[in-house]
């Protein structure tokens, strides 16, 4: 059997990041690093939060997060995974918010598990794999 490689939606990261709550630390400290990977999109919405901080410290540990992954640049294949899925859920009446369709979009392309503490949204998408990790 292959060993599926993770990737992260932003919201771990940030719980990474703040260091708490205890349990997703505990998790993460579980993975081997070396089967994770961090999408483009993620880094964006992470650099987005440090530019609301304007924090040089906060600035500094997510730049070093983001240095200890390999960070994946949106690929084309996931724009086709982006207009099915989009299509998809907007025919149904349930979109998800953009970034999170950008960041499944790309995991699907991947075909890695997506760990998130946002499971209700990410299991409207179909064929992508969402690890949940709750507080």
């Amino acid at each position: 059997m292959i060993k599926r490689q993770k990737t992260f939606d932003t919201n771990i990261c940030s719980y990474i990041l703040r260091r708490h709550p205890q349990n997703m630390l505990d998790r993460f400290a579980q993975l081997d690093q070396r089967d994770v990977w961090l999408s483009a999109i993620v880094a964006a919405e992470l650099r987005f939060g440090v530019a609301k901080l304007a924090s040089p410290r906060f600035s500094a540990a997510v730049e070093a997060w983001l240095d200890s992954f390999e960070v994946r640049p949106w690929p084309v294949e996931a724009t086709h995974h982006y207009a099915q899925i989009r299509s998809e859920l907007e025919k149904i009446g349930r979109p998800i918010g953009g970034m999170d369709l950008m960041i499944a979009a790309h995991a699907i392309s991947e075909q890695s598990t997506l760990i998130t503490n946002n499971a209700k949204e990410f299991h409207r998408v179909s064929n992508l794999a969402v690890e949940e990790w709750t507080l």
